[in-house]
């Protein structure tokens, strides 16, 4: 069978040197797999973060656990590849600059160099006839680094001189049309095999991870979560959205443009079926509640001015200031003088700082006419399913949680998706109650 489906490897399928044969064992009994897309070795992007943020003082000590991650793989798995990880840690000791955006950017996309090297060489060591492709080259984006934007047509015409055969590459990062590394945000290597699945026109897209497939809600912190078969993509893309770790939010627009069905599997049980998301939508006369997910990380930005009332443009303006300093918008709900709105700290970019703590400029603008108020240390959880705007299942689900403080709910915008806004310390105990009364033996 002809190889053409492009496979995902995660930080954790990347992080052992046991996790690293299984990728081995994969590509062998699946022949289909045409490009590897690997993240980082688990855990050392956010070293990478901390590297940017630290001191010189500091740096020498985490350039050397970076290194020695890397050396220690190398030698479990008899690679000699020592001279390339030398080279790429004094790539990053070799950088005076480290509060530049761009070359955060740099120092971030080591760590795909280095795992797509090791993974490389660990598979050529196999006997896999595999080549690595320095996706830089081909996915080509803008010059907002840190959430970099894809620049399609720029990509799709690059993808047409990529190599044939079985190939591997680094995800989460692309390059400006005049050669600087971006990064597409945290999670982005997800969303880096989507683009190819569609530019290279795939049959599936296979996301391997240390989990065999998507649950009803996360098993470490609901034991009696179960996994979920099939998703449509609007589920998928809902849960996605609304902090299920298992896909990057951005993943299924591309294979919904290319109608490229996708199947997320285990890297350390691959022969289980996992859960296939479809390109066809479910369509139920009666509620079907799916999953429920948490995210954290959330800020809730109340703008309030009595110039909002019977005026138009307000939200306008706000929207207009937050769009020039990048900031997306998440949640909103408004009132007669008041605008609240929700901004995940996670969607911001791979440097995963507060906007408005670091930006004062930005600050200044909004207070020259509202009063603002941020709040931080909230979690949003969110009911997933299908007809939720049916009579009903909002009143069910508000019920269960009526004993605890709520900072804002929203719903009715999708009938795929009911969200409320609480405090990080109630969070799991609120999801704990939801998933027993919504989705127990019985459900919804």
């Amino acid at each position: 069978m002809a190889r053409n489906s492009i496979a995902k490897f995660g930080g954790t399928s990347v992080k052992t040197a046991n996790a690293i044969r299984q990728i081995g064992h994969i590509l062998t009994s699946n022949t289909t797999i045409r490009v590897v897309v690997v993240s980082a070795v688990g855990g050392v992007t956010n070293l990478l973060v901390e590297l940017c943020k630290s001191p010189e003082t500091t740096r020498a000590a985490l350039l050397q656990k970076i290194q020695d991650i890397h050396f220690n793989l190398a030698e479990e798995l008899i690679l000699p590849v020592q001279d390339q990880i030398v080279q790429a840690v004094r790539r990053l000791n070799n950088i005076r600059d480290l509060s530049s955006p761009q070359m955060i950017d740099f120092a971030l996309s080591q760590g795909e160099d280095l795992s797509s090297l090791i993974v490389q060489a660990y598979l050529v060591s196999q006997g896999l006839e595999v080549t690595h492709v320095d996706i830089r080259k081909f996915l080509i984006t803008n010059d907002h680094f840190g959430k970099a934007v894809v620049d399609l047509t720029a990509t799709k015409h690059q993808m047409t001189h990529f190599p044939t055969g079985l190939c591997i590459t680094q995800g989460f990062i692309g390059s400006t049309s005049d050669g600087r590394t971006t990064t597409l945000g945290r999670g982005g290597s997800d969303y880096s095999a989507a683009l190819l699945a569609e530019c290279l026109n795939t049959d599936e897209l296979l996301i391997y991870t240390d989990v065999p497939g998507v649950y009803t809600m996360d098993p470490r912190i609901v034991p009696s979560a179960h996994l979920i078969p099939e998703l449509s993509f609007q589920e998928m893309a809902e849960m996605a959205n609304f902090g299920a770790k298992i896909l990057h939010p951005a993943t299924l627009e591309p294979c919904i443009r290319g109608q490229i069905p996708v199947r997320i599997l285990s890297t350390f049980e691959p022969d289980k079926p996992g859960t296939i998301v479809t390109v066809t939508e479910r369509q139920n006369a009666t509620p079907t509640i799916s999953a429920i997910t948490m995210r954290q990380g959330q800020l809730l930005v109340t703008i309030k001015s009595l110039k909002m009332l019977n005026a138009y443009g307000f939200l306008a303006t706000i929207f207009s200031i937050l769009a020039r300093n990048k900031i997306s918008v998440d949640l909103i709900t408004t009132s007669e003088v008041s605008v609240a709105l929700t901004i995940d700290i996670t969607s911001v970019g791979s440097h995963a700082v507060n906007p408005f703590i670091s930006n004062q400029a930005l600050l200044d603008e909004l207070m020259e006419f509202a009063e603002v108020v941020i709040e931080e240390d909230l979690t949003l959880l969110a009911i997933v399913g299908t007809s939720l705007t049916i009579p009903g299942i909002i009143q069910k689900t508000l019920g269960i949680i009526e004993s605890y403080p709520i900072r804002l709910v929203c719903y009715g915008a999708s009938n795929s998706s009911i969200s409320v806004l609480v405090h990080k310390d109630k969070a799991v105990t609120m999801v704990q109650m939801l998933h027993q009364q919504l989705l127990g033996d019985a459900g919804v």
